[in-house]
Order: structure tokens, then sequence, then C-alpha cells
């Protein structure tokens, strides 16, 4: 089986409807699932904010890589890009849901520079339900509230 970056996958979930949001920003292909997935983690989560900017990147990807680790994910170490840029990275909370980090850390001339991670979507199948959104939000509680 041929493994393709998770960009790709992302952007194949996106084309179906199969990506929800977490922030309120909406997909433009959307699914009845998809909506009541995305309204479940809101009402859960209200006012949940995203982005973490350039003092918390540290301390978000030590916990996520301290996720993967307790969790035995088979899964790289997160990290920013190698040279300037940004990356995207799906990280498996359930077998039915994967949790979208962005990563970026750009150069845009004359000395500004945005550095952030943002994690805003989270893919799901067919079989997802609202409590693979229940173990997404305690991923939250546990491993990314800890960095505000």
């Amino acid at each position: 089986m041929t493994k393709y970056a998770d960009w790709y996958y992302l952007r194949e979930a996106e084309k179906v409807g199969l990506v929800a949001s977490m922030d309120g920003v909406v997909e433009r292909a959307r699914t009845k699932l998809n909506n009541k997935l995305s309204t479940y983690f809101r009402g859960k989560v209200p006012g949940y904010n995203s982005y973490f900017n350039e003092d918390q990147c540290d301390d978000v990807l030590y916990s996520i890589n301290e996720y993967i680790e307790e969790n035995k994910i088979d899964k790289r170490e997160i990290d920013f890009p190698i040279s300037e840029g940004s990356d995207i990275h799906l990280l498996k909370i359930t077998g039915n849901l994967q949790l979208k980090i962005h990563v970026a850390d750009e150069y845009h001339g004359g000395g500004d520079y945005s550095k952030f991670i943002d994690v805003d979507k989270f893919i799901i199948n067919e079989q997802t339900t609202e409590q693979d959104v229940d173990v997404l939000i305690d991923f939250i509680k546990n491993y990314l509230d800890i960095c505000r």
C-alpha cells in the first residue's frame, strides 16, 4: 500500500466532506455527519481557540509528541519544517478520527516571519461518532490546554 503525505489525505477528505471544523470556519464540502460532529465539538468546547503563537509552540509540540509516544502511535515526532515553510500533520486520535495539525515557520522577507501551530480541523469517516469527538476533547484538555 502506498503511503502519501498527510496533506494529501487531508485534501482528499476535504473533497468529500469528511473534514469537520473545530473553530467555526465552515468547510466548502459538507455532509450531515460533518455538520453534526463539528456542531457537537463546538458545543462541548465553546470558544475553542485553535491557534498557538510562537511563545506556545515548543510546549504544544512537546505535548503532542508526548501523546504520540505514550499511545505508541506509528508516527514520527512532529516538529517544525527543516527549512522555512509549513507542514500538515494528521494525528490519529481514534480509529475513526484524525486531528489536523498545521505547523508553520515562514519567512516573509524584510525580517518579518510567522511561527505558529494551528489545530483547527479533524478528519472523520462514515463511522465517526460523538464518542470519537469526546476522545478528541479529552486529548485537547489533557495535552493542549496545558499549553495556554
